[in-house]
């Protein structure tokens, strides 16, 4: 059976597509066929922007195994993979399985179709009620870009907004001096990090709080969703060490954060793992409805 991972271009700072595109590559690489689909430029509101996104290169990394598939329809014993935001069905496929990277509803509409199979990439993004307790598919990537410099001299706030952008903001951030990173390379970032003694992310879910304490930053989240370090904790797999979730757990963020490169090295392997068990799940599920009669 062939995978079809709906994808955005890929995109070094965005955690979803890295996601996206990694899956493909992994499968690749435990001997499965599987391959991109350029997903549709969901919410540009524009007509002109849309136009243009049909003549944009569709980028992928040099470094994985991702060919592309440029059909409209897909084969009939293909399995495609959509991201919550995309709507419906667009390729038709007879074989649906819906990957939740983002909790659905909370910041854009969704649309799903009768018998997909669900998978989620961490408990906070299911919803139970609709996919009935779905099981976790994880590509955790920790980008080796990020290192502790150990400078003498930090100071300063800096910040990341991305899906925390409906929170009030907290005076920390809005200083002349704070720095915020959304739209940074990582290279820039890791700069940034080395030289700022506090990060400060209104995303629950991004892994730059992560890459801030391997950069030696006190890494806080504003609160949102939940009420207490320990209910965030309990539904984030990278949510153990090195991170406070608001700013009353900051001396457990400072005593782990050495621990947090040794987290996500495992959680990378685990993520192989989960694939290994995402392609016997969904052969068990397709495959026989695959076979001819």
């Amino acid at each position: 059976m062939k995978y079809i991972v709906s994808a955005p271009p890929y995109d070094e700072t965005n955690g979803g597509a890295i996601f996206q595109h990694l899956l493909v590559h992994t499968l690749n690489g435990l001997g499965e066929t599987a391959c991109l689909w350029p997903q549709p430029p969901i919410y540009r509101k524009s007509k002109r922007e849309r136009l243009l996104a049909l003549f944009q290169t569709y980028a992928t990394s040099p470094d994985f195994d991702t060919p592309v598939f440029r059909g409209k329809s897909a084969p009939a014993d293909a399995i495609v993979v959509y991201p919550e935001v995309v709507l419906g069905n667009p390729l038709k496929a007879a074989h649906v399985v819906r990957w939740l990277l983002y909790r659905p509803g909370v910041r854009h509409p969704y649309e799903f179709t009768e018998n997909e199979m669900f998978f989620h990439c961490g408990e906070f993004f299911d919803v139970p009620e609709i996919t009935g307790g779905a099981p976790e598919l994880s590509m955790w990537y920790r980008n080796r870009t990020y290192r502790n410099e150990n400078r003498p001299d930090r100071k300063g706030v800096c910040y990341i907004v991305r899906k925390g952008d409906k929170k009030p903001r907290l005076p920390e951030t809005e200083t002349p001096d704070a720095v915020q990173i959304d739209d940074m390379t990582h290279a820039q970032v890791n700069e940034v990090f080395n030289r700022s003694e506090t990060f400060i992310s209104y995303d629950e879910a991004t892994t730059y709080s992560q890459f801030a304490a391997i950069c030696g930053c006190d890494s806080i989240i504003v609160p949102g969703f939940y009420d207490s370090h320990e209910e965030w904790a309990a539904t984030h797999p990278l949510g153990r060490y090195g991170v406070s979730y608001g700013f009353d757990h900051l001396d457990h963020a400072r005593a782990t954060r050495h621990k947090v490169i040794g987290m996500m090295d495992a959680q990378e392997k685990d993520s192989v793992e989960s694939v290994r068990n995402f392609v016997r799940l969904t052969k068990e599920r397709f495959g026989k409805a695959a076979q001819p009669a």
